[in-house]
């Protein structure tokens, strides 16, 4: 075990770290230190944690990581100025159980084959908590150093109970694309963060199966589509932040959801409790009723639908030009007659 944690250290890491064979846990956060993750690290395959986190790494997240680390169940690489994609080799690291590369400098999309987290996509239980050669109670003793992680919004330090923790932070990262269903098949994390990215598409209808998820985060995206019904199913959820999208519709209504402020949601074009714009009836933009209540808690009203103002000129525009047509075919059938009748005089 390693821990420099916090001492203001500067530079790079050298590359006789490699000779450090049965390392199981490496902690650098909170330094200064830069330049690449080195590639001797790959020797070190017993290592169980990495954490970067909080320094200034560059370059891309070293594909060997999938390949040499098979048994690595923590990487905190997050607040550093890494770049590039996230590769599929990551996919590779099945035994992992918290991923944060919040905070960096990449590009590319969310890969589909994150549900190889085979640790985070498989139902767990405390007694049951063995992992090759390494029973629980050693992983405790040996994660007795904390390790910060962000969930709920905040920044929390976890020590004795970090072998419980499942986390994926991806958030702060550039990413676009879509949110891949797949990552729907990790049952296990109890956050998940994709706030401030450039992300679009739907929420997987499939969210629902998700069901041990406590901290939910996709702040400041651009997905689009209606909140999924199956959000009512991830009972154990008391953070939700969806706010600042383009999410439109009814929020679904569940005793889970409506134990949410309205700033879970602000920011989208959505009606419904706890908001305090409600829903129409009839399809068509929703528009409060003059005399409609502030106190009141219907979820639907009767709606007064008025088009906008580039509907009017539109609308005007169409008759106008059905108006030009007509009088056209009403002079030339005028015309038509006129002609006809000097025709019978003659």
């Amino acid at each position: 075990m390693l821990n420099l944690r916090h001492n203001n250290l500067s530079g790079i890491i050298p590359n006789s770290i490699g000779f450090l064979k049965n390392l199981r846990s490496l902690n650098l956060y909170g330094n200064k230190f830069s330049g690449h993750i080195p590639f001797s690290m790959q020797n070190c395959t017993k290592l169980l944690k990495i954490d970067l986190a909080n320094n200034s790494f560059d370059g891309n997240i070293p594909t060997w990581m999938g390949t040499s680390l098979s048994n690595l169940r923590f990487l905190f690489l997050g607040s550093n100025k890494l770049s590039g994609e996230i590769t599929s080799s990551i996919c590779q690291l099945s035994s992992l159980q918290i991923l944060d590369i919040s905070d960096n400098k990449l590009s590319g999309i969310i890969p589909k084959c994150i549900d190889n987290f085979t640790a985070m996509a498989t139902k767990r239980y405390l007694p049951q908590f063995v992992w090759g050669e390494l029973e629980y109670s050693f992983l405790v003793r040996a994660f007795l150093q904390s390790a910060s992680v962000t969930t709920k919004g905040s920044e929390f330090q976890y020590d004795t109970i970090l072998p419980l923790v499942t986390n994926i932070d991806l958030s702060k990262s550039n990413l676009s694309g879509d949110i891949p269903k797949e990552i729907t098949n990790l049952v296990e994390p109890r956050s998940l963060n994709l706030s401030r990215n450039h992300l679009t598409g739907l929420i997987p209808d499939s969210i629902g199966n998700m069901k041990q998820m406590e901290s939910l985060d996709f702040l400041l995206n651009s997905i689009s589509g209606e909140i999924p019904g199956s959000f009512t199913s991830i009972s154990s959820l008391n953070y939700l932040n969806l706010s600042y999208n383009d999410l439109t519709g009814r929020i679904p209504e569940s005793t889970q959801l409506l134990g949410f402020n309205e700033s879970s949601f602000i920011g989208n074009k959505l009606c419904g409790r706890p908001l305090t714009s409600h829903c129409c009836k009839a399809p068509g933009p929703t528009h409060k009723l003059e005399d409609q209540d502030e106190n009141d808690d219907k979820s639907e009203i009767e709606c007064v639908i008025k088009p906008d103002k580039s509907q009017l000129d539109q609308g005007i525009e169409i008759v106008l030009e059905k108006s030009d047509k007509f009088d056209s075919l009403m002079a030339t059938t005028q015309q038509a007659n006129a002609n006809g009748n000097v025709e019978k005089k003659e």
